[in-house]
């Protein structure tokens, strides 16, 4: 169960470094895939498009090398609940909006907000079926 779990949290991990990596190759467009969602002020965006695709390959490099696991796994699930957020609440409002999760190129083929939204759910469960698997017989914590 433990490799299992180590697994899914790679593949979570090279997750976050392809999106990382894909925002960060035209961080105008995550800027404008943000601003569309007309949450943040303008301020705002500019610092979160200029700050989460470097978040996002930290995190993926320390899931993917598994190193600084604990605090990786915690800011996975931050990001992925913010994102679900974000996702949820474009979606209620009906905003036509580019996810931004992987950089431009993917609008076409994300119509609509189920899969961005599945894939993070699915990518939460990972992280949390990494947790559970991290615990060993001991209820101890792998670090």
């Amino acid at each position: 169960m433990r490799r299992l779990g180590q697994f899914v949290e790679i593949i979570v991990g090279a997750a976050f470094l392809w999106s990382g990596i894909a925002k960060l190759l035209d961080p105008s467009a995550f800027l404008s895939a943000i601003l569309t969602y007309e949450v943040f002020s303008y301020k705002v965006s500019v610092i979160a498009s200029l700050g989460v695709p470097y978040l996002e390959l930290c995190v993926g490099a320390c899931l993917v090398f598994r190193v600084i696991i604990g605090g990786a796994r915690l800011l996975a699930v931050v990001l992925l609940v913010l994102f679900i957020i974000l996702l949820s609440q474009a979606a209620m409002r009906g905003l036509d909006v580019d996810c931004g999760c992987f950089g431009s190129s993917k609008k076409s083929s994300e119509a609509g907000f189920f899969w961005p939204i599945a894939r993070d759910v699915i990518m939460l469960v990972g992280i949390g079926l990494g947790i559970v698997a991290g615990v060993n017989a001991n209820g101890n914590r792998e670090k």
